[in-house]
């Protein structure tokens, strides 16, 4: 399976084609022995899950904040309304491959940080996120990315690992 990495200017790209499984592997390689991993839930969109579901999120809250953090602006719809204020965010932690895998099945654009234990929101050591594209105008297939905003942990701390398991392309 090849992986092609593109590096925007103020973040990378993981084009990809693998199971959930594999992207929790991959996610996995971003997070350092003494950080965690803290997956997002819009706080509006509790309700819309099973009890279950619920439960998963809950049981691992940390903290609910309305702080952007993909390094773009976010669009209008997004926004609650009437007043376009910033919807209310879930943190939640995952700790084991299994948690992982379920974060993701919740939302597959997810968006997680990473932080060290014990720190600040505000001080998290990466932001990753993943997103979807149509490959085609005339299909309905779609190309999935794994984006990161700290680059030089990446190339310090994994890339070479993702070497290993994978076939990467590196386009900057």
């Amino acid at each position: 399976m090849e992986l092609e990495i593109n590096l925007k200017q103020s973040y990378g790209v993981i084009k990809h084609s693998m199971s959930t499984e594999n992207i929790a592997d991959l996610i996995s390689l971003f997070i350092e022995k003494d950080s965690i991993a803290l997956f997002s839930f819009y706080e509006r969109n509790m309700h819309l899950f099973d009890v279950n579901t619920q439960k998963f999120i809950s049981d691992r809250f940390v903290f609910v904040n309305s702080e952007w953090v993909l390094p773009w602006e976010e669009s209008i719809p997004h926004w609650d309304e009437p007043d376009q204020t910033p919807p209310k965010i879930i943190w939640f932690s995952v700790t084991q491959k299994e948690d992982m895998i379920k974060a993701i099945e919740i939302d597959y654009l997810f968006r997680c940080i990473v932080i060290k234990q014990g720190e600040e929101f505000k001080r998290c050591t990466n932001v990753l996120f993943h997103q979807e594209y149509y490959s085609s105008v005339d299909e309905e297939d779609y190309e999935y990315y794994l984006g990161f905003t700290n680059k030089d942990f990446f190339f310090v701390n994994s890339l070479d690992e993702v070497k290993e398991r994978f076939e990467i392309r590196l386009i900057e």
